[in-house]
């Protein structure tokens, strides 16, 4: 039987405690926990840390670890007991990502450039011009 190997973006939620102190150690962790079941990391990264949508495990906020990883299929489930397992990782996603290149998806994650402020004047001039079209829809949606 042969074996497959496919690619897998992997976000995890660490003790925000833990990965304050030592970001590094946070990164290390996921990858140690990938790598044990053998795993190959193509990359991973300390994301952010951020309020959670409900409490776990007592923490109200999470660090986030991104990593992309090649794996077999079947040594999916390892890694995710693995996961329960440690008391540092309070949640985990794997999701399948083969065939989209890798670029690609650690890109959307990356912050988005500002974009160049215009001058005071045109800034008003146009946010009057916008005003007074709303207006008019406005009017022509109450006749």
């Amino acid at each position: 039987m042969a074996v497959i190997q496919r690619m897998y973006e992997g976000l995890f939620i660490v003790d925000p405690g833990f990965a304050n102190k030592d970001p590094e150690a946070a990164v290390a962790l996921c990858k140690g926990v990938l790598e044990k079941h053998g795993a190959t990391v193509v990359r991973a990264e300390m994301w952010a840390e951020q309020k959670l949508a409900y409490e776990v495990r007592k923490n109200k906020r999470g660090a986030y670890v991104l990593a992309a990883f090649r794996s077999d299929t079947l040594k999916l489930a390892e890694i995710e007991l693995e996961c329960r397992l440690t008391e540092r990782i309070l949640r985990y996603l794997f999701v399948n990502r083969d065939g989209i290149p890798i670029e690609k998806w650690f890109k959307r994650y990356e912050s988005k450039p500002s974009r160049p402020r215009e001058t005071e004047s045109s800034d008003s001039d146009s946010d009057g011009e916008e005003t007074g079209a709303r207006r008019e829809k406005a009017a022509a949606a109450a006749d």
